[in-house]
């Protein structure tokens, strides 16, 4: 599916005297050098200079439209939204996901690939065009050459090619192989001929689909006043680096062909204000020459795009990405799974991936090796098996990510040879017993040194240029490089990384998790999304699942868990809060028929509290959903199970949809007030559904969370505690609590009662020194039958809220993971870095030895501050740009609130309007240059040591910064 090019496959050919041609072959690079410089000589053909600008509205890189072109099969849609335009094969798109446009969209525009010129046997269509219209061939390419001329031509180009595309939701189209008519064409009127037919089937493209936007490559010659309005821009290939389709092999281009294309996108700027886009190659592995090349497209006034011949890769255009996903390849032959969970690469590697940022990218490591390039895509690859079993398709790819300069980190357990690939040198036998470790000097403590085995070891040294982290020796004086940053990335093997403390006592990181990672994957600068911190301050919910909303509570009157949690907890903390019950629990059908009334009015009651958020916590409450569904059955109860796969209602049938969207609807039917709806399910039991009922939630439209969490505490102080954001279950993602409940505190809930008050603990640990989590405050009703269990959470409630917090909903949370996953990073060829995220993401960070924001050159940055080891920065909308630097004009930046800024703008005046909106009475701190003040009838306004703090009494607060 590859677009032909052209500049090196077409033999020589005598020069027609006619302009038309002269323009077709000059593009082709057919020219003598000398009748090229004789041309320049005539005007200027910089294409950048007063003179080729004058008249024009030629945009600079900084504010043309990036465009990226990928004609790979495994599209990676969510880095592609870095982009504003992309140009993808339309039938690897559709095969991927029907919907793609709109998956790209609102901020990126798709243009499907349309070969005009010449069509390929594999094509759909092929067989049904007539051979009289495919007259000539080019060999290099494999294709037929059309005849623009031939009568059923444009209208078999419009209803078999574009308008299946356009009902597919394409509205642009990048139109190739624009000139291979001179292949065909053998005099001037010929090729006059044939550029004229082709004209008129473009004017009908643009008749038959109103609105459609075309790209063209090259067809300089067929643009006129009447085709530009609907052109976004002329693209054309080898600027400076071009690709040899005959020899494979990439080549400088010719001074001579440079000038001639020059002045052809002049010629386009200066006569229909069209933009030029540049498509330059390089290798893979050459990313540097890549850059360089692009800056010299882009000091044309030109958009750039240098990628791999092929354009399978993530290139360098006006934006760069930078490569948020790891490769993480795991030991879990059915993949994005249920059985995933257990992995080692899900449990131990994930976490400090997701917070370097990165966003791991499952893949079993016996799948099919990926065969495009890595460079640009992916940051890293981590090896994580637990299995030791490698391909050899895998480890060419580790090699081949070797050469493209991606960094390779090796965990787990794997083939002593693996490393040998990669440059280690290791031995044989094994070392003698005792085995003593050592860290060595200069490196990061982990948590514990590890106890090896003569069978766990094998003499190994890390290689030339490595850093040895921790080094084991044996009784005979052979050593054992076990953790190592190596020159291509690290590697921390067997209990070098994870050490299982005897006894199956728990786990702990031998070397520290996230500096080994930083280190290994070459980790940098560059701002990356964030959802713990929300506005300068930590994200703080509260979430329960619905279990034991009818049992009684110990106290006289023994009243029901639902009637305690509503009038002494949700009344009285008014607090954004995710709450679910069980149907099985609450309806005349269920368990408890007889206290089903009492369960359904505080039910009501509490769903009709404005701060209360509509979650279910299933029909059934599955215990192990994966299990229930093959046989949908209780099962044999059992001591893990003791009331079987899932609650044994009266006359229930298990089935997925009654636990997913049965629940939600009788929720909304029976106990909600009207315009409130039930919008998350909180999983239940082992919380680890099928992949059916998490595609059900998304596509009914419900979030989803639980599993997951972080019970960390003083007595278990390990990061191995701490789980990631989620696991991919198919093409969705299941959100995790990201802190615990009761039942990790208190022995699932076998004593002490008053052990939530632990939980305290994690939140302090998952937040200092390093920020790993936001504020979770997650239990389940039956903690109040308890007086010691109310107590405790009681306790956790009023250290909460005497935190500087930012409260959100549960589905918020929800969407700002998935936003996280999918939010960009891009460098700018004009410096800085655009970012994108969606609508729940609002903060970026960066490490404090960053240069801190300019905000007075920003875009939709609003301010920043810091905690631990990060800059937290502060925006106000999906897409911004950060520009950093010491110096700068001052500007007034916000330090934190626990609002959203809703709006941020920059008055005729030099004042800043502001709206924030939260859901608690608004606080917000800013730092003000000398002269500046604050303006609002609506808030309290005190001094501070940071500059200036306002409090308003109200969710949302409009105010105005302005000079003195």
């Amino acid at each position: 599916m590859q677009r032909r090019r052209f500049l090196q496959s077409l033999a020589q050919t005598r020069l027609f005297s006619n302009p038309l041609g002269r323009r077709g072959l000059l593009g082709l690079g057919l020219l003598a050098a000398g009748s090229g410089r004789a041309m320049a000589q005539t005007a200027c053909t910089c294409g950048d200079c007063p003179s080729c600008l004058q008249g024009t509205a030629a945009a600079s890189p900084a504010d043309a439209p990036s465009v990226a072109f990928y004609y790979g099969s495994r599209i990676p849609v969510d880095d592609l939204r870095a982009f504003d335009w992309v140009v993808l094969e339309p039938q690897h798109a559709l095969a991927q996901d029907p919907k793609i446009v709109s998956a790209l969209g609102p901020d990126t525009l798709a243009l499907a690939y349309v070969s005009v010129g010449e069509v390929t046997p594999d094509r759909p269509y092929y067989a049904d065009m007539p051979k009289a219209w495919l007259p000539a061939s080019n060999a290099a390419w494999g294709s037929r050459v059309v005849d623009q001329t031939a009568a059923g031509w444009p209208a078999f180009l419009r209803e078999r090619i574009v308008k299946p595309l356009w009902d597919a939701g394409f509205r642009a189209f990048f139109l190739d192989t624009l000139d291979s008519y001179q292949l065909l064409a053998k005099t001037p009127a010929q090729r006059q001929q044939q550029a004229q037919a082709l004209t008129e089937t473009l004017r009908g493209l643009v008749a038959a689909f109103p609105g459609i936007r075309l790209m063209l490559n090259r067809g300089f010659e067929l643009v006129d006043a009447t085709l530009a309005p609907s052109i976004v821009a002329v693209a054309a290939e080898s600027l400076y680096r071009g690709w040899n389709q005959g020899d494979s092999s990439f080549v400088e281009v010719a001074a001579a062909d440079r000038e001639w294309l020059l002045a052809r996108f002049a010629e386009m700027r200066g006569q229909f204000k069209l933009p030029g886009i540049a498509i330059d190659y390089c290798a893979p592995k050459d990313r540097a020459l890549a850059r360089q090349t692009a800056q010299k497209i882009a000091a044309h006034g030109l958009i750039p795009w240098v990628a791999d011949p092929q354009l399978e890769s993530l290139g360098v255009g006006s934006v760069e990405l930078v490569p948020r996903r790891v490769l993480l390849l795991h030991s879990c032959e059915q993949g994005d799974s249920p059985e995933l969970q257990l992995q080692s690469a899900h449990l131990y590697g994930a976490m400090p991936l997701e917070y370097l940022g990165l966003v791991p990218e499952y893949r079993f490591v016996g799948a099919p090796a990926i065969t495009e390039p890595l460079a640009g895509r992916y940051a890293a690859i981590v090896l994580y098996p637990d299995d030791g079993k490698v391909s050899g398709e895998v480890r060419t790819m580790l090699r081949r990510a070797q050469a493209e300069g991606v960094p390779v980190a090796i965990l787990g357990y794997t083939d002593f040879d693996v490393l040998a690939e990669l440059g280690a040198m290791v031995g044989e036998g094994q070392l003698a017993a005792p085995i003593a470790v050592q860290r060595q000097p200069g490196t990061p403590n982990g948590e514990v040194i590890p106890l090896i085995t003569a069978q766990n070891s094998v003499p190994l040294a890390a290689g030339p240029g490595a850093q040895v982290w921790l080094r084991a020796t044996g009784a005979d004086g052979q050593v054992m490089d076990g953790a190592a940053i190596t020159p291509w990335g690290g590697y921390a093997l067997g209990s070098f990384g994870v050490f299982n403390l005897p006894g199956n006592t728990g786990t702990r990181w031998s070397v520290e998790p996230i500096a080994f990672f930083r280190a290994a994957l070459r980790v940098g600068q560059d701002p990356m999304p964030d959802i713990t911190t929300r506005t300068g301050r930590r994200v703080f919910f509260v979430h329960f699942d619905g279990d034991g909303w009818p049992n009684a509570c110990d106290r006289p009157g023994s009243p029901l868990a639902c009637e305690v949690l509503v009038s002494e907890f949700l009344e009285k903390y008014k607090v954004p809060t995710l709450a679910s019950v069980i149907i099985g629990e609450i309806s005349h059908e269920g368990l408890y028929p007889k206290t089903a009334d009492t369960s359904q009015k505080w039910a009501k009651r509490m769903y009709a509290l404005p701060w209360i958020e509509v979650g279910s916590h299933t029909w059934s409450h599955p215990f192990n959903w994966v299990e229930a569904s093959k046989t949908h059955s209780l099962g044999t109860p059992s001591k893990a199970y003791p009331y079987g796969f899932y609650l044994p209602l009266p006359n229930y049938t298990f089935s997925t949809r009654s636990n997913v969207i049965g629940a939600a609807e009788y929720i909304d039917d029976k106990l909600c007030p009207p315009g409130k709806k039930c919008n998350m399910i909180l999983w239940p039991g082992d919380c680890n559904p099928p992949n059916e009922a998490v595609a059900m939630a998304y596509e009914y439209g419900l979030g989803n969370i639980n599993g997951g969490g972080a019970p960390i505490s003083k007595t278990r102080p390990t990061l191995s505690d701490i789980w990631p954001m989620g696991i991919p279950k198919g093409k969705y993602f299941q959100v995790y609590a990201p802190c615990s409940n009761e039942e990790d505190y208190t022995h699932n809930w076998t004593g002490p009662y008053f052990g939530f008050e632990r939980v305290i603990e994690s939140y302090q640990m998952t937040d200092t020194p390093r920020r790993f989590k936001p504020i979770d405050v997650y239990y389940h009703p039956y903690i109040v039958t308890k007086a010691a269990g109310a107590k405790s959470l009681h306790t956790v409630y009023q250290w909460v809220l005497k935190q500087p917090t930012h409260a959100i909903y549960g589905h918020q949370y929800f969407r700002s993971v998935n936003d996280w996953r999918r939010a960009t990073v891009a460098r700018r060829l004009a410096g800085g870095w655009r970012l994108r995220g969606g609508a729940e993401l609002r903060q970026w960070c960066q490490p404090m030895g960053a240069t801190p924001p300019q905000l007075a050159q920003c875009q939709h940055v609003v301010g920043w501050n810091t905690h631990g080891e990060q800059r937290y920065i502060h925006v106000s909308t999906g897409q911004a740009v950060l520009l950093t630097g010491t110096e700068g004009a001052a500007a007034p930046r916000l330090v934190e609130a626990n609002a959203d800024v809703r709006r941020w703008e920059m008055q005729t005046d030099g004042s800043v309007r502001i709206e924030l909106q939260g859901h608690l009475p608004v606080e917000a701190e800013f730092q003000l240059p000398a002269g500046w003040t604050a303006q609002t009838a609506a808030a309290q306004q005190d001094k501070t040591d940071k500059g200036l703090r306002v409090r308003a009494s109200t969710t949302a607060l409009a105010l105005t910064l302005r000079r003195a």
